[in-house]
């Protein structure tokens, strides 16, 4: 009987990136699941090329087939017989080196099976957490082999060289042995192959040197002349997205204008984008490399020695190619147990592709309700310049001035909940070679340097960014643009930390008369120094901005709000601040300030002055000390009344802790 096989998915475990609370994706052929007999036959079936006939939604997994000759051989054009033995013997080559690869994997332990949760094509899915991997350098005769294998390949393209498949399997394993130079050498160099599949392979070994524009732009110069057919494959999203995503883009698809569909996508790519802060877009250069590196495989052994096809198609689009493999080892007492093979793909890997509600109102989408992190992502990728990419901190406000918006942020970096990733602090890259051992497979960029940025990003509906961004380590920004609909980003980043976080939501606002009066976002500003007076305008007040909603009790701070459309005639205007435990009904805030409770009273204050003389924004402010409560959220309430004008409301949520 063929051995089995079992390939696992591990986003979120693998070392020298930091280690998150992640999942462990698992699939399992349903061969695995049938008896020995019937397993033998379907062997055979396998072997032969004979289609199974399963179908359905692949998903990232742990997989079970028996092994074999199944490594499907793509036909040569009609060359000369001695071409074509050039061709068999580099083919020989490469399952050779990938045989040699099965025997050289090292044995682990394996705990038991699940019930199948999703059955995708031959492969059965289940998901279980996991978090004890780590990268193996490749072992010194697996070195050696591929040097060799790389040499019979070179030596085969000197012969054929317009053959695609060689030139496929030469980048193939220059990226897997971390020589992204040479292969992005040889892919400008291409000398007969397709012109199309010279500009992807060059786009994977810039993607793969972290050159994310000019990865886009050869992917892009290689799709404009691939066949449409299977470039609409490649351009398609869909397999990334959540049903609600399918749908918003097969709507724009059923559209009579080819326009909108491609509007959709383009906007996938753009709220997809880990950091505007990051010059060129690596998810969607990630999504192409994706593809390339199917294509590359179509035809060739791999470590599995599976048929490559849809099913692990999928997964390597959704999840990435695996980047490390073991071996497990049988049971005990389990005496001739098949030996199973685990693929690991890049760990902390998030979600970084927008949800359906998201992609189809940007700007609808509700503070803290985008986060890049889920139990059980349909996709996933690792940012190479911020592989610990986390929630952000800071505080953002928003000023309505007429048709106008101000859109103030305060942010700094997240604390790090883990030490630098093993092997980024002491090397250049994740593939730098482990002293005495040799090379980690398939490197990543190293990280950038430079100091600490943090940005400020508004992303109208036809995709346009406006955009601020400074090197200071925290600070405010701010941004000035047309009343409207938009996604806002702010980000901050430690490029040589490899460390970032991000607040991402939306923001809807309509053009108002300028008389019409508006309250702004109520901003949290640090406390003035004795002897300094409080903030009388915006930009006085921004040098002040707190980077977080996070207080402390019997603190003091100061509180400052615009109004916007006052001042055409002269005006007395009344202030009502309030402080209360979020959640707390009203009839409860009036028992509690009558005295019944047994809790103590929160702070309210109120007072009356006159309004601006003239027209324009008018900056007020106000410092406070915060009472003695116990910590849990909280909330920050001011009104507004002028004479014949209704209340003008704003509430500022906040967090106290000890």
């Amino acid at each position: 009987m063929a051995p089995a096989v079992m390939v696992r998915i591990h986003p979120g475990q693998l070392l020298p990136f930091p280690r998150f609370p992640g999942h462990t994706v698992h699939v399992t052929s349903v061969i695995g699941r049938l008896s020995r007999r019937v397993r033998a036959l379907m062997a055979v079936v396998l072997a032969c090329g004979i289609p199974l006939g399963l179908s359905g939604a692949p998903a990232p997994s742990t997989l079970m087939v028996p092994q074999g000759p199944a490594t499907l051989q793509a036909q040569p054009e009609q060359w000369p017989p001695d071409s074509t033995r050039v061709r068999n013997q580099a083919e020989s080559a490469q399952e050779r080196f990938e045989r040699i690869r099965g025997q050289t994997l090292a044995y682990v332990w394996d705990g038991g099976r699940r019930p199948c949760e999703e059955r995708i094509g031959r492969l059965c899915l289940w998901h279980e957490g996991e978090d004890d991997w780590e990268p193996v350098p490749d072992p010194p005769d697996l070195v050696e082999a591929r040097d060799e294998l790389l040499t019979t390949l070179a030596a085969a393209a000197d012969r054929i060289p317009a053959d695609d498949w060689i030139l496929g399997q030469r980048i193939r394993y220059l990226g897997e042995a971390g020589r992204w130079e040479d292969a992005a050498r040889l892919a400008q160099a291409c000398r007969g192959a397709a012109s199309w599949w010279c500009s992807v392979l060059e786009g994977f070994a810039l993607h793969g040197m972290g050159r994310y524009e000019a990865a886009l732009e050869r992917f892009r110069r290689g799709l404009e002349t691939m066949d449409p057919e299977e470039a609409r494959k490649w351009l398609d999203p869909s397999v990334l997205l959540d049903g609600k995503g399918r749908d918003v883009l097969e709507d724009a698809a059923e559209a009579a204008d080819e326009k909108e569909w491609q509007e959709v996508r383009a906007r996938v790519w753009t709220l997809a984008d880990p950091l505007y802060l990051v010059a060129g877009n690596d998810r969607e250069s990630e999504h192409y490399a994706r593809w390339t590196y199917s294509k590359m495989n179509d035809g060739a052994r791999n470590a599995w020695a599976m048929r490559w096809g849809d099913d692990l198609e999928e997964i390597v689009v959704r999840y990435g190619w695996d980047r490390g493999w073991e071996r497990i080892r049988p049971a005990f007492g389990a005496a001739g147990a098949l030996p199973v093979v685990i693929g690991h793909q890049l760990p902390g890997g998030k979600e970084f592709t927008p949800p359906g509600r998201v992609l189809e109102m940007p700007s609808t989408t509700a503070p803290g309700t985008w986060i890049p992190e889920e139990k059980r992502p349909r996709s996933t990728h690792v940012p190479a310049y911020a592989p610990m990419l986390l929630p952000g901190v800071g505080q953002v406000a928003l000023l309505q001035r007429g048709d106008s918006i101000v859109v103030a942020a305060a942010t700094e970096l997240p604390a790090n909940p883990e030490t630098a990733p093993k092997g980024r602090a002491a090397a250049p890259g994740i593939g730098s070679d482990v002293p005495g051992r040799g090379p980690i497979p398939w490197p990543q960029p190293a990280l950038f340097d430079g100091p600490e940025q943090i940005g400020l990003f508004l992303v109208d509906e036809a995709g346009r960014i406006r955009r601020t961004s400074t090197s200071l380590p925290e600070g405010t920004l701010h941004l000035v643009a047309p009343a409207g609909k938009y996604l806002l980003s702010v980000e901050a980043w430690d490029p040589e930390k490899g460390l970032a976080g991000r607040i991402r939501h939306g923001i809807t606002t309509e053009a108002l008369p300028d008389d019409l009066a508006t309250l702004s976002d109520l901003i949290l500003l640090h406390s003035p120094y004795p002897g300094d007076a409080l903030p009388e305008t915006l930009v006085s007040a921004l040098s002040s901005m707190r980077s977080s909603t996070r207080l402390e009790a019997n603190g003091k701070l100061a509180l400052g709000w615009e109004i916007f459309g006052l001042g055409w005639a002269q005006e007395n205007v009344s202030f009502a601040l309030s402080f209360h435990e979020e959640g707390e009904s009203f009839f409860g805030r009036i028992g509690r300030w009558l005295g019944f409770g047994g809790r103590e009273e929160l702070l309210e204050i109120g007072w009356s002055e006159p309004g601006p003389s003239k027209i324009g924004p008018w900056f007020r402010s106000v410092e406070v000390t915060i009472p003695e409560v116990d910590p849990g959220r909280y909330v920050f309430r001011l009104g507004v009344t002028a004479h014949g004008r209704e209340e003008l409301v704003r509430t500022r949520a906040v967090e106290i802790v000890p």
